[in-house]
């Protein structure tokens, strides 16, 4: 029975590692979805596992991968998996309810590759999934900025319980950060440079709104170092609320960003009243921003040309959650 699994563990190997090539199919991002209830390292007999949503889980193709973990799905019975535990590497651990759980076809994930992880250029259009995840180690790669970055591993919520405010405002009050806060064209896309100094899973944006709320819809959107789409929120956007707070806008599929690295936050609004905190010239202006003009609200480019100078009042405060 060994013999057959490791058979089998280096065939699907092989695959995934050929998917490291250029490929002629779409691109794209693994799954995921979470633990609705704890799951016990002993449960291994005709084990069950409940997920927050089994929506693209099917029996008989599906592998997940949680804390470092794979399993294949046998069986679906709501949001209730009936699993084979320890696949794809043989390893069994406890699982906590909440747990990240990420899933696909098994050749979506990597067995093993030399030294654990990818390095070098790449070309995110030429990869049929992504992040790369090696389930011997459990390191998730990306694709970021037309160059591998590795960074974390596949285990728990990954940070999801704390924000990260990018730029770093410091001490001061919201009220004091950016001094002019108009948004100047229904028409442009708005965006910063992000500085992502660790890992962390995303459920989306915040931005810093100005004093005039409550009458615009805003959308945000997370681009990579080189200006290629990786998140966004609903096209159909929010109405603007909370005068001079953090509005978050949650993306429609989360996404794991890979740290250190550096990534694009971008904001469109429908409308020219409501205001948004700004970076100004002597306030964080070490950062490219840029006001990408000609936009139509709630149509979101799969890439845009990244700026490479600071322009004052185009860039928003965000905070990644």
């Amino acid at each position: 029975m060994k013999n057959i699994q490791s058979m089998l563990f280096a065939a699907v190997s092989l695959v995934a590692l050929a998917l490291l090539a250029p490929s002629s199919e779409a691109q794209t991002y693994l799954s995921n979805t979470t633990l609705s209830t704890a799951v016990s390292a002993t449960n291994v007999v005709a084990p069950t596992i409940t997920v927050a949503s089994a929506t693209g889980i099917t029996a008989g193709n599906t592998m997940l991968f949680v804390d470092n973990e794979g399993m294949f799905v046998n069986a679906v019975n709501g949001t209730t998996l009936s699993v084979t535990r320890g696949y794809y590497g043989g390893r069994v651990t406890g699982h906590a309810s909440g747990a990240l759980v990420w899933f696909g076809p098994p050749f979506a994930f990597q067995w093993a590759f030399p030294g654990g992880y990818p390095s070098g250029s790449c070309t995110r259009s030429n990869l049929q999934y992504l992040p790369y995840i090696n389930t011997d180690t459990g390191q998730i790669s990306d694709c970021i900025g037309g160059v591998w970055v590795s960074g974390g591993t596949a285990t728990g919520t990954y940070g999801s319980f704390y924000r990260v405010t990018l730029p770093y405002i410091g001490s001061v009050a919201y009220t004091s950060a950016g001094t002019n806060t108009a948004i100047a064209a229904a028409t442009s896309m708005y965006c910063t440079e992000l500085d992502v100094p660790a890992s962390k899973f995303v459920t989306g944006l915040g931005v810093l709104n100005g004093a005039t709320v409550g009458t615009d819809k805003h959308l945000a959107i997370l681009y990579d170092a080189t200006g290629n789409l990786l998140a966004n929120s609903a096209t159909a956007g929010a109405t603007t609320s909370g005068a001079s707070t953090w509005q978050t806008f949650a993306f429609t599929t989360p996404y794991f960003v890979v740290g250190p690295a550096k990534y694009y936050a971008c904001l469109q609004s429908n409308g020219t009243t409501d205001t948004v905190r700004m970076l100004t010239a002597g306030q964080l202006d070490n950062l490219t921003t840029k006001a990408v003009t000609g936009q139509t609200f709630g149509t979101i480019a799969s890439s845009f040309t990244v700026p490479t100078t600071f322009t004052t009042v185009v860039g928003p405060y965000w905070e990644l959650y």
